[in-house]
């Protein structure tokens, strides 16, 4: 069985969110739409700090959108979630920050980045898991927890466990 770790960031700016379309090239979820984020790499792991995978969302923020991690306020951890499917185990970080104002952003072979309304977001095709986290965000956007996400594919159940 193989692990997939990664990480991503949700960042708000007023009323709006910062979201990628993920293009339709990409093998998983092509169209669908997520945070800024990717996969854990060997050289975050040399990294103490990247037991919180917080390192790895700054440098995909950066890698992709080109927004250091001085334009971030208030960056956190707000939700984990845990998948299985067939043969693969998935764990994503889900963090939430804020930017001062909405930036023009660059191209990304990933997607194609948008700034989106908060009432408007739920309404957008996303996975399951993040969905439920952006549900679960909108209904609690100040509470400073984190939340465990588990995704029982059989039973397609999910369950959003307090983590504090």
């Amino acid at each position: 069985m193989t692990t997939r770790i990664t990480a991503g960031a949700f960042l708000v700016c007023g009323d709006k969110v910062l979201l990628m379309k993920r293009g339709l090239h990409k093998k998983l979820a092509p169209g669908f739409w997520a945070g800024i984020g990717g996969h854990l790499e060997k050289n975050d792991i040399k990294d103490p700090r990247a037991i919180d995978m917080i390192e790895t969302c700054y440098r995909e923020v950066w890698e992709e959108a080109n927004i250091a991690r001085t334009d971030i306020k208030n960056m956190q951890l707000r939700y984990i979630v845990v998948s299985k499917f067939e043969n693969q185990r998935s764990w994503h970080h889900h963090y939430f920050g804020e930017l001062e104002n909405e930036i023009t952003l660059p191209k990304c072979d990933e997607g194609e980045f948008h700034w989106v309304d908060k009432n408007e977001i739920i309404d957008l095709p996303m996975t399951p898991t993040v969905k439920e986290a952006i549900k679960h965000w909108l209904a609690h956007p100040d509470e400073n927890k984190v939340f465990l996400i588990v995704r029982n594919v059989t039973q397609e159940k999910i369950t959003i466990l307090d983590l504090d």
